[in-house]
């Protein structure tokens, strides 16, 4: 039997769970709404990354995919005067700080590339080039070395308490793990997460429904880009008027 080829990207939006009913999501986005960007490395998204077995970087680069979406999203933050912060994280990671427990995994993750020079290492760890290009200066790196969570060891709650942040948008990989860790701790820090689901992937395609609903069940409304982007242009009417 010949496989099915895949034609376009399937992520599937859970129906909006009825918790969420009574938040007024273009309001809540004009308060100060930051956009956290998660993941978009090398690693993931280009073919030479050292998880490029997982072929998010394909993918994610079919039509409707996840690349595309996170591209049409960051351009609606950005023209809505959003603060933006991109990740910036590591899978080499012997010269960390680790437990045992960490040393076996660490050592795990690096296995079969132990060739890998320092410059191989670099352009892994460095942001894809479709997003990398929309960046600017003024937008915050944060370079984290925990296990999946942003905010550990990091600045970033101190630069979204500075700037007065709220709501924070949420987009990218891996949605099972750097993603929901950083909606479960939004949450538990008093800010009003969204995850943008088809902006997001999971390393393994099937555990990407799970992980929306879960999300959407518990800790985070999950919406479509399209949903997103229209709620920001509301946000942004509204604050004109």
């Amino acid at each position: 039997m010949i496989p099915e080829q895949k034609t376009s990207w399937r992520s599937k939006i859970p129906d909006l769970h009825p918790q969420w009913a009574g938040v007024d999501f273009a309001e809540i986005l004009t308060l100060p709404t930051a956009y956290l960007a998660v993941g978009y490395s090398n690693s993931i998204l280009s073919n030479f990354g050292a998880q490029s077995h997982e072929r998010l970087w394909e993918r994610t680069r079919l039509p409707g995919g996840a690349l595309g979406n996170t591209v049409k999203l960051i351009h609606a933050c950005r023209d809505a005067g959003m603060h933006l912060f991109f990740t910036r994280y590591e899978i080499f990671r012997q010269g960390f700080p680790q437990s045992p427990m960490d040393r076996s995994q660490y050592d795990y993750w690096a296995s079969g590339k132990e060739d890998w020079t320092d410059a191989q290492k670099e352009r892994d760890c460095d942001t894809v080039a479709e997003i990398k290009e929309l960046m600017r200066p003024e937008d915050e790196i944060i370079h984290y070395t925990s296990l999946g969570n942003v905010f550990l060891g990091t600045m970033l709650s101190s630069y979204l308490n500075m700037r007065g942040v709220r709501t924070v948008l949420l987009s990218g990989f891996h949605l099972d793990w750097c993603i929901e860790q950083a909606a479960r701790s939004c949450r538990d820090m008093g800010y009003m997460p969204i995850v943008v689901g088809d902006a997001c992937g999971c390393g393994r395609e099937e555990d990407e429904v799970p992980t929306l609903e879960r999300l959407d069940m518990f800790f985070a409304p999950v919406i479509s880009t399209d949903t997103a982007v229209e709620f920001i242009r509301q946000a942004r009417e509204r604050r004109a008027a």
